[in-house]
């Protein structure tokens, strides 16, 4: 009697590779879920850390009376249309809002170090002395001004994605041109020696934009260097070598992201990115920014939202008629 052996049979070549394309899809079908869950806890913390900047500049308000000025600077701020105020001066700028309200985002202590009876040409710039108190302080990171979206975020990196909003409109609404296409704008509620109270806010806390993202990083000025100016940076003024930049705050004036540095990156490899990032915000959330109103809540505004409604939600006062953020 002949006895039968079952043997087991393996899988053959064919059935391998079924298998590997059958993981290899269920992978590719896995990995842009896990990435988009990843994008919506960035995007919800990002909110909150714009929630937490808008309460401390209302606890700011409620104490000074007014909110923080953008920047403090030497020179007369005129608010005629056209003025060249901003090219008059040189590196004169003392503290940025995001230095002010320090101590109302639990960061007395980080508040306290900085000496601001420096004279204001040797206490907020890139260029300040390295032997000034200031110095150490103006590179180091916070965090706390960093969108958790942004590749450049972290390890040290000093960059700011939140930028005050110093008004907006078309190019007529422009109060000085300053070097490299930037502007400035007067008829926000942060700008250069502002003091803005809820009284000025005619049109609306809830239809004004207090604060904005940007992806938009500003190397030092004239440098190559992989430094950004950062949360602890203000306005610059000057001519020559010094150019005019309000380095903490941009406008509504160009769309949304409509801004694409040499290099298609943000910012560009190995440059200089202080062209134009003071004229729109933006950010690395697909399809828009997370915009800071004055009532301290926070909307993302789509990158397609109309350019007329977007200028009008950057000033204070027009009094014109507005659609939403959509």
């Amino acid at each position: 009697m002949q006895l039968m052996v079952k043997r087991n049979r393996g899988f053959t070549l064919v059935e391998l590779l079924v298998v590997i394309a059958i993981i290899g899809v269920l992978i590719a079908l896995l990995l842009p879920a896990v990435q988009q869950a990843r994008e919506a806890a960035r995007r919800i913390q990002c909110v909150n850390q714009m929630k937490q900047i808008g309460l401390a500049l209302h606890n700011y308000h409620d104490t000074h009376k007014g909110f923080p000025p953008g920047g403090i600077v030497a020179e007369k701020v005129t608010k005629g249309l056209g003025d060249n105020w901003c090219n008059s001066g040189s590196a004169t700028q003392g503290a940025p809002w995001t230095v002010l309200i320090l101590p109302f985002m639990e960061e007395g202590s980080r508040h306290d170090q900085y000496d601001f009876k420096l004279p204001l040409s040797a206490s907020f710039t890139s260029q300040v002395s390295s032997s000034s108190q200031n110095y150490p302080l103006w590179y180091e990171q916070n965090n706390k001004y960093q969108c958790p979206s942004d590749p450049a975020s972290g390890n040290g990196v000093n960059n700011l994605n939140y930028f005050g909003v110093q008004g907006g409109g078309s190019s007529s609404n422009v109060n000085c041109s300053g070097g490299n296409s930037n502007v400035f704008f007067v008829n926000g509620i942060m700008f250069a020696n502002s003091n803005s109270k809820f009284r000025d806010i005619t049109d609306g806390t809830t239809k004004t934009f207090l604060v904005g993202e940007t992806k938009y990083h500003l190397t030092e000025s004239g440098t190559t260097s992989t430094f950004y100016l950062s949360w602890a940076s203000s306005i610059r003024l000057g001519t020559g070598s010094t150019m005019p930049h309000p380095a903490t705050l941009a406008g509504t004036y160009e769309p949304i992201n409509s801004r694409i540095p040499t290099g298609g990156t943000v910012p560009a490899s190995g440059a200089d990115s202080r062209t134009g990032y003071s004229r729109l915000f933006g950010s690395f959330h697909p399809g828009g920014c997370n915009m800071l109103l004055a009532d301290a809540s926070v909307d993302f505004t789509a990158e397609t939202i109309n350019l007329d409604i977007y200028r009008q939600l950057g000033i204070r006062n027009d009094g014109l008629p507005i659609g939403g953020t959509e």
